[in-house]
Order: structure tokens, then C-alpha cells, then sequence
């Protein structure tokens, strides 16, 4: 298990998930093969997501709280 700050889309796993907590309360989840498929490079850093990705309740960008549901 990788810490958040360092965690890069290559260091998750399958049963791995990336979600992501807007500022009005829209809760959004992902897994890897899903942010692969949106353009996300395998080198990127997980909290880079936070500024790449928009709300579809507020349309706010970089206002969300990202962490990993790590499979245990």
C-alpha cells in the first residue's frame, strides 16, 4: 500500500478504487481501468485528479477531496 501523496494510477491494483468528494457532497468512484479509459496516464499521480476532473451536480473543478479505497 502506497501513501496517498505518492500513489500513482500504476500502483493500483484491480479491486482498487479512486474516489473522489466535490464540495457539495457528490460522491464519485472509480476504478483504475475506468480512469485509463478517461485519458489518465499510468505515471500520474492519484491527487493530480483532483483538478483534472469536474462535477457534474456543481460544475466545479478542483474543488474535490480525492482518496483510495484500497482492496484489502
Amino acid at each position: 500500500m502506497v501513501p496517498l501523496y505518492a500513489a500513482r494510477l500504476e500502483d493500483l491494483g484491480l479491486g482498487n478504487l479512486v474516489q473522489l468528494e466535490c464540495a457539495c457532497g457528490r460522491t464519485a468512484v472509480f476504478t483504475p481501468a475506468m480512469l485509463r479509459t478517461a485519458g489518465v496516464e499510468p505515471a500520474e499521480k492519484v491527487v493530480d485528479l483532483e483538478s483534472r476532473f469536474r462535477c457534474r451536480e456543481c460544475d466545479a473543478r478542483g474543488k474535490a477531496a480525492v482518496s483510495i479505497k484500497w482492496e484489502r
